[in-house]
């Protein structure tokens, strides 16, 4: 064998830089329906709950399902800036997830001022927002942990 070859080989044998494109965009785009289908389920929750106290509904649900697809390109696009050791990608997209994320919480508490709202939904507000914002966390710290493994493998993530 001689030397172009065993670089051709060895080149060729590698694992891909990422993964394919395809994988990533089907990983997106499950990630966004399951997310606007958890939003149009939070959206019957709340309407259930929250209509009765005076909460406009329907601006809450207009909020929510406008910052639903943002959220989970967001989170999408930080795993896999995080994936690919992109730290200033993975930032830029944690703060529209994050703000995504907030903004139909800040809405509830907002309009709960004028509602008067009891305590009671404050403090569920709160939990909600560290539960559901902790398992974004975990589930991201997750996906990562898991592309880095899989790239490390060789096998797209």
């Amino acid at each position: 064998m001689d030397h172009a070859t065993e670089s051709e080989a060895s080149v060729s044998s590698e694992p891909p830089a990422r993964p394919p494109h395809r994988l990533r965009q089907f990983v997106t785009v499950s990630w966004v329906v399951t997310i606007v289908g958890f939003t149009l389920a939070r959206f019957f929750v709340a309407r259930e709950t929250l209509e009765g106290y005076g909460l406009n509904i329907w601006v809450f649900g207009f909020i929510d399902l406008v910052t639903a697809l943002p959220y989970a390109i967001g989170v999408a696009r930080v795993v896999t800036a995080m994936i690919d050791r992109n730290p200033a990608g993975a930032s830029r997209w944690a703060a529209v997830a994050g703000a995504s994320f907030l903004a139909p919480y800040l809405y509830v508490a907002w309009a709960g001022k004028d509602a008067g709202f009891p305590t009671t939904v404050y403090v569920v507000l709160i939990v909600l927002v560290l539960a559901f914002g902790g398992n974004a966390v975990w589930s991201i710290r997750r996906k990562v942990r898991a592309g880095h493994e899989a790239m490390s493998l060789g096998t797209a993530p």
